[in-house]
């Protein structure tokens, strides 16, 4: 048996299906190419809380040419996956796991005698941090959904009283 990570990301211009091991593997119907030791992953981590984690990516030793497409293509905001993957003696593969998943939140390039693309992974949890565009108002509805007027009392629920089960503002009701 050999272990292998394999890695798909996202771009502008399709999916890149990619594997630390030579040759190609077949993974999910999708052929993933070896990278060898141009690609490397940090570890991955897992925590019991919904902070979010990262995960690392580096594509090393590329050619001018591809290392200027590479940097030129936009994945940041697109989806990643990387997996453990077992394969028997002759390649197959036996068993994947998903490691990873995840949303590609930053790049960084090192140019030089070593041309490099880094890309950072970010969970579930990353997006949790951000704010929520909208707001549960009548002009945030009628603007994503012109003529839905859920909403159009909400202003006035804020001043109003509630009397939590006073005959006061409900009808009365008897449990039978």
């Amino acid at each position: 048996m050999t272990a292998a990570i394999a890695a798909n990301i996202q771009f502008e211009s399709g999916t890149v299906y990619v594997h630390s091991g030579t040759g190609t593997l077949i993974l999910g119907g999708y052929v993933y190419y070896g990278m060898g030791r141009m690609g490397s992953v940090d570890d991955a981590s897992e925590t019991s809380t919904t902070s979010p984690t990262q995960v690392k990516m580096t594509l090393s030793g590329l050619d001018m040419a591809l290392f200027a497409t590479m940097l030129n293509e936009r994945c940041v905001g697109r989806n990643a996956e990387i997996y453990l993957v077992a394969m028997d003696d002759n390649g197959v593969v036996q068993v994947a796991d998903l490691l990873f998943k995840g949303r590609v939140s930053s790049t960084g390039a090192t140019a030089g005698g070593k041309n490099a693309l880094q890309y950072t992974i970010s969970n579930i949890f990353e997006d949790w941090q951000r704010p929520f565009p909208d707001r549960y108002t009548d002009e945030s509805q009628q603007a994503a959904y012109p003529g839905d007027r859920i909403f159009r009392y909400v202003a006035q629920m804020a001043e109003r009283s509630i009397y939590w089960g006073s005959k006061k503002d409900a009808p009365g009701f008897i449990y039978k």
